[in-house]
């Protein structure tokens, strides 16, 4: 017997909604997948990224070290004086003078360093002078009284009446300086203590 044709329309349209919800569940599949997907691609790229390369590239250089400052020369005053009042020791001194040098002290000035070691405890008593003047060597003049002598290689004067010798270095001038005060010194021969203690700073500051 023939069914019905509504029968058959119902039967076509049950027949209808089941393909639609399966292939809606299909297409959901689908794109959970996909998505899926590019979120697993997107953390493989943020991980490289944060990471870096794992394989066997160069590894990073480790930061420089900071350049230090090198130290000061102990040779140098400011000014560019040679430090010869530390240098000279008031030891070396002493020994050259057959004296004790209970005391001495660094009076700089610009463009000069004068150093005294004193016989006494304090600065009011008789002293021997050493004193270094840079560009002063014009001032040394061989034309007038005064013994001329060499230290060494070098021009220099002796002062007879002041005690004193000049010597130029260069451009610059070194002074010893005994004083009249000071006349007992090395048995009396001045001359010779001086010329000591200049070949002595000359040693220590070339």
């Amino acid at each position: 017997m023939t069914e019905p044709a509504a029968l058959l329309s119902v039967d076509r349209l049950s027949v209808a909604k089941a393909e639609i919800i399966s292939c809606h569940r299909r297409m959901t599949h689908a794109l959970r997948r996909t998505r899926t997907l590019a979120v697993l691609a997107l953390l493989g790229s943020l991980s490289l990224t944060a990471c870096g390369p794992t394989g066997g590239g160069p590894a990073a250089a480790p930061p420089a070290p900071a350049a230090s400052t090198p130290p000061a020369s102990a040779a140098a005053a400011p000014g560019g004086l040679p430090d010869l009042c530390t240098l000279l020791t008031a030891g070396a001194v002493a020994d050259a003078a057959g004296t004790d040098i209970p005391f001495h002290r660094a009076e700089p000035g610009p463009g000069i360093i004068s150093c005294a070691y004193h016989l006494g405890a304090d600065d009011a008593t008789p002293a021997i002078f050493v004193q270094y003047q840079t560009g002063a060597a014009g001032i040394l003049d061989f034309t007038n009284s005064g013994e001329e002598t060499r230290i060494g290689s070098l021009r220099a004067k002796w002062y007879e009446r002041g005690a004193k010798l000049n010597v130029a270095v260069g451009e610059d001038l070194l002074i010893v300086n005994l004083g009249v005060s000071n006349k007992n010194l090395r048995g009396g021969d001045l001359r010779a203590l001086a010329v000591e203690l200049a070949e002595r700073s000359l040693d220590l500051i070339r």
